[in-house]
């Protein structure tokens, strides 16, 4: 892509893993989300050698590229977003001092997540007589020691239009789903699980095996993830716009 005379590269950046055939797999649904897309774009993953941040970039600095715009597939700001990804930045500006780059904001903070995320609510079937005994129950990725994910969440749960009582969970952290959705099962007849994650994967599927471990005395209607929703893709793209040199 080019700003004027100026080469721009957009580089969207996923956790991935450094085993499995996770990458591959996340690499064919970015493509099929924006297979219709005009931009150019590369997928790197911080979990990966062969498509790290930094071999994705040094390739286009050969080819005299050197502006770059990167969006993170990442749904709040933890550790991946405030450390791990512009840690590496760095370490490539020192290497090459003639590089501009733009980071943009998580995808979770843009209010199409909230249409989304409203979507799989309202997809669960509820009787009348029964939307009183409901709540909501979000479920994010969370951290041990970066917690302005959690505030990005809190945040995210207020600004939801829903009539249903809204609850900040996560995976990891001290607002952990672990900690009491026992005791939030007793306060409700059913509970509508939103899993936050890109797509039902590894992660999604930990959160199920742990929840049917814990002693739990109501419903449980769990929504499927993102799941590389076709929003995502007006949000990747709202992203790279806003990002300017």
């Amino acid at each position: 892509m080019y700003r004027g005379d100026t080469m721009v590269a957009n580089i969207l950046v996923a956790h991935g893993m450094r085993q499995g055939d996770q990458n591959e797999a996340l690499t064919g649904f970015v493509a099929q989300l924006l297979e219709h897309e005009s931009y150019p774009y590369d997928l790197a993953f911080i979990e990966s050698e062969e498509k790290s941040i930094s071999r994705i970039m040094t390739h286009y600095l050969n080819q005299g590229e050197t502006e770059f715009k990167i969006v993170p597939l990442l749904i709040f700001s933890a550790m991946h977003y405030l450390v791990d990804i512009p840690e590496i930045l760095v370490q490539i500006k020192e290497q090459h001092p003639n590089i501009n780059y733009r980071l943009s904001q998580p995808l979770g903070t843009h209010a199409l997540m909230q249409e989304i995320i409203q979507q799989r609510i309202e997809q669960v079937h509820i009787d009348k007589d029964d939307k009183g005994k409901v709540a909501v129950v979000l479920i994010a990725h969370g951290s041990r020691s970066y917690t302005q994910a959690h505030d990005e969440l809190e945040t995210f749960n207020h600004q939801l239009a829903t009539d249903y009582p809204v609850f900040s969970r996560t995976l990891y952290g001290d607002i952990s789903f672990k900690n009491d959705l026992d005791k939030l099962a007793k306060r409700f007849s059913k509970l509508i699980i939103v899993p936050m994650f890109l797509y039902d994967g590894r992660l999604v599927n930990k959160v199920k095996k742990l929840i049917a471990q814990m002693d739990i005395q109501s419903e449980l209607l769990i929504t499927p993830s993102l799941n590389f929703d076709p929003l995502l893709k007006d949000i990747i793209s709202a992203r790279l716009e806003e990002l300017s040199f």
